[in-house]
Order: structure tokens, then C-alpha cells, then sequence
């Protein structure tokens, strides 16, 4: 071999060596979307494999764990192929057309389907300055329904913020002890209106 041919081929192998490494380190600690099989249906994950997505996104977007499970838990009972009559999707009931916005390719992936409603869930706390209230009322009606500052005078809203704190208590008390997370929460103490008409679920 000619001098010199050596080198830059031993320099392409390491560079190879290295981005195969940085690869296998990155599918090693974030959570990869699971891909649909022929079916169309995403394949289901084990508790723990659940638990572990829940607890990252939970991290990243600076959430209680026991939050995302209280939604998750109001919104589909657990099931990753749960469709509404409305045509929320998924584990946490997005809606298609909020998608787009949150960056998501298949609603009924479970991976995919909390991040979604996580990024969803940071960016209404943030909105209303962590009022709880109000975020489970605009994460369940839409943000155009929660005006003034107050709980909409829609009786299945009503019902399903004190469905998700009730949740969230059960879930908080189980939770193994630790440091509690860094996250803006503060349950409002706000008294939830008592009226009777309905209106439609999950239209940001």
C-alpha cells in the first residue's frame, strides 16, 4: 500500500466507530417510538417499558410523573388504541389536528402519544401560570373555552378536572419517595361551577 492511502482510511473507520457509539448511547437512554406493525396497530408496551417513558417525558418537560398517569389514566384508561367519538387518539387523547403543531406521526405510537400530551400538558401549566385547574379544563375543552381565568361552564370539563386530581392524589401517594420534581403546580382552590350544559372535548 502506498504511504499516506493508510491513513485516511483508518481516520473513515474511526469516525465510524464513533458515530455507531454515539448512536447506540442515544437509542440507549431516550425512548424510541415503537413502529406499527402490518396491522396498523401499535404493539403494546410492557408496565415497566410504560412507566420508563412516562418518568422521561415526565423529567424533560419538568412534570410530576403522577400527573402524566393521572391523564393518561382519565383519557384512555391505559390504551394506546383508544379513539374518541370526537377523534382524540392514543393514550392521552390527542387530537389529529393538534399533531402537526406537536410534532407527531403516529398518535396511536405510544411513545410518541406522551410526548405529545406532555409538551401539550408544560405548555398549558405555563400558559396559566401553573394553575392545575385550568390547565386539565383547557387540555379537555380547549383553550378558547377557558376565558377569564375561570373553569368553563361545561359540565363534562367540570367533571374530568376533578376526575384527574382525584387520580393524581392516588398516584402521588404511591409514588416511591423522593425529591419532587421541578415543576410549577399549584391545584386550585377554585370552586368548579355547577352548570349543566356540555360541549366538546379536546378542540385547541
Amino acid at each position: 500500500m502506498p504511504q499516506g492511502q493508510g491513513t485516511p482510511l483508518r481516520t473513515k473507520l474511526l469516525i465510524g466507530l464513533a458515530g455507531t457509539a454515539v448512536f447506540g448511547l442515544c437509542s440507549f437512554f431516550l425512548p424510541a417510538p415503537t413502529n406499527p406493525d402490518y396491522s396498523g396497530k401499535s404493539p403494546d408496551l410492557t408496565r415497566r417499558e410504560l412507566n420508563l417513558a412516562i418518568n422521561w417525558y415526565a423529567e424533560h418537560y419538568h412534570l410530576d410523573p403522577a400527573l402524566l398517569k393521572a391523564v393518561i389514566k382519565a383519557e384512555s384508561g391505559f390504551d394506546p388504541e383508544a379513539t374518541s367519538r370526537k377523534g382524540a387518539i392514543g393514550l392521552m387523547q390527542v387530537m389529529p389536528s393538534n399533531a402537526e403543531r406537536l410534532k407527531v406521526g403516529d398518535l396511536y405510537d405510544p411513545i410518541q402519544n406522551i410526548r405529545a400530551g406532555a409538551k401539550q400538558l408544560r405548555h398549558l401549566l405555563d400558559l396559566y401560570h401553573g394553575d392545575l385547574s385550568l390547565t386539565l379544563a383547557a387540555y379537555n375543552a380547549g383553550i378558547r373555552k377557558v376565558k377569564h381565568n375561570e373553569i368553563p361552564r361545561i359540565r363534562e370539563t367540570r367533571h374530568y378536572v376533578k376526575k384527574v386530581l382525584t387520580f393524581y392524589e392516588e398516584f402521588h401517594r404511591r409514588q416511591p419517595y423522593k425529591e419532587q420534581p421541578q415543576v410549577v403546580v399549584a391545584t386550585s382552590n377554585r370552586p368548579l361551577p355547577q352548570y349543566e350544559s356540555d360541549s366538546s372535548a379536546h378542540q385547541n
